[in-house]
C-alpha cells in the first residue's frame, strides 16, 4: 500500500446514525492513499464504542470536554502529517472518486483549498453547495443551493471558499496561516479561513466530480438559538476583520442596508432575538478583530482590488432578488 498523502478529519458529536454509511463510503474509495481521524466531541450516544469495535483501523481522538465543531476539526488537523488534509462532516457520505477528484486541482500551485460538490443526501440529491461565495456586504452564500446538479456546468472553476462539510486543504499552508477560529465554534469558520487564504494569494478550486452527500442541518437545529446567534456574530466578525479599510468605507452603507433587510427577515422567521444578540455581542470581540487585521497585513500578497474582484459586488441580486424570485443560483447559509 502506498504511503498516505491525505488525512480525512471527521468531527463527531452523537453521529452514530450516520457513521456506518460514511465509513463504508470511505472504504470504497478508488484512491486509498489516505488515513481517517475521527475526533469525538464527548458524544453521549454509542459512537465511541461503535468505532472502537467496528473500525479499529480508524484513528480515534476523544476530547476531554465538548469544544465544538471548530475545535474538534483543529484537533484532527494539528495531528495530521500528510501533505493534504480534508474536513468531512460526520453526517455525510461520499462517492468512490470523491478523494481522487478532490485532490486533482492541487496540481495548480496557487490552489490551497478545494470545494467538493455537496449534494443533499436524500433524493433527488439537489445541490447543497457548489462551493461558497462571499459578497461585499458580508454575506456568504452556497452556490446553486437547492438547484439540480446539471446547473453546475455554467459555474466558474474557482469559488471563494469550500464549505466545511467537505473541504480539502494543503496542510503546510493552513499551518502557516492558522487553523479554524475556535472562538467561532461553528458557522463562518470556513469563510474566515478562506479569507486568510485569499489575502495570502491562494485560490480555492471547485471539483464538481468530488461528490459528497450531506444530511443538511443534522448537527444543529436550523431554528435553534445557537444556529442564528453564531451565524450572526461570526458573519459580522468576518466582515469587520477581513474587508480592507477602503472597502469597508466603500460598502459601509450597503452593509447597513443588508443588515437591516436580514434583521427584518429574521423577525419574519421568528429568529430575531438570537440574531440581534449575535450582532450585539461583536462589540466584545473588537480586540480579536484588530488581531485578525494585523495577521492579514503580515502575510498579505495581494491588494484591495484583487480582494474585491473575488467578491460578489451585486449583493442585491445575491441576497435579496434571489430570495424572492428563486432565479439566482446561490442559496443562503443563514
Amino acid at each position: 500500500m502506498a504511503d498516505p498523502i491525505a488525512t480525512v478529519v471527521i468531527p463527531n458529536y452523537n453521529g452514530i446514525r450516520h457513521l456506518p454509511t460514511l465509513l463504508e463510503s470511505l472504504e470504497a474509495q478508488t484512491d486509498s492513499r489516505f488515513t481517517v481521524t475521527i475526533v469525538d466531541d464527548v458524544s453521549t450516544d454509542d459512537s465511541v464504542a461503535y468505532l472502537r469495535k467496528q473500525w479499529p483501523q480508524v484513528r480515534l481522538v476523544c476530547n476531554e470536554r465538548n469544544i465544538g465543531f471548530a475545535g474538534s476539526c483543529n484537533a484532527g488537523l494539528r495531528s495530521a502529517t500528510t501533505p493534504f488534509v480534508i474536513l468531512l462532516n460526520n453526517d455525510t457520505h461520499v462517492d468512490p472518486d470523491w478523494l481522487a477528484e478532490g485532490l486533482r486541482p492541487f496540481e495548480r500551485e496557487e490552489i490551497a483549498a478545494v470545494a467538493s460538490l455537496v449534494l443533499l443526501a436524500d433524493p433527488p440529491h439537489l445541490i447543497d453547495t457548489a462551493g461558497d461565495v462571499y459578497s461585499v456586504v458580508g454575506g456568504a452564500q452556497k452556490r446553486n443551493h437547492l438547484h439540480g446538479r446539471e446547473t453546475i456546468d455554467s459555474l466558474d472553476g474557482d469559488c471563494f471558499s469550500p464549505c466545511g462539510a467537505s473541504a480539502f486543504y494543503r496542510r503546510d499552508v493552513i499551518e502557516k496561516l492558522g487553523y479554524l477560529d475556535e472562538g467561532f465554534e461553528s458557522y463562518y469558520e470556513d469563510v474566515d479561513l478562506g479569507f486568510r487564504l485569499a489575502w495570502a494569494g491562494y485560490r480555492c478550486a471547485f471539483a464538481p466530480r468530488s461528490i459528497c452527500y450531506h444530511h443538511l442541518s443534522s448537527s444543529y437545529n436550523p431554528r435553534g438559538w445557537r444556529y442564528h446567534y453564531n451565524s450572526a456574530r461570526n458573519a459580522e466578525i468576518v466582515w469587520r476583520s477581513h474587508m480592507p479599510p477602503r472597502l469597508r468605507r466603500k460598502y459601509f452603507f450597503s452593509h447597513l442596508c443588508f443588515l437591516l433587510l436580514q434583521g427584518l427577515n429574521k423577525l419574519r422567521q421568528g429568529c430575531f432575538r438570537p440574531y440581534l444578540a449575535g450582532k450585539w455581542s461583536v462589540r466584545r470581540h473588537r480586540r480579536r478583530i484588530l488581531e485578525k487585521r494585523e495577521e492579514n497585513r503580515k502575510f498579505a500578497r495581494i491588494g484591495d482590488d484583487e480582494i474585491e474582484s473575488r467578491l460578489v459586488r451585486n449583493w442585491w441580486a445575491l441576497h435579496v432578488t434571489s430570495r424572492w424570485t428563486g432565479t439566482h443560483r446561490s442559496g443562503h447559509r443563514t
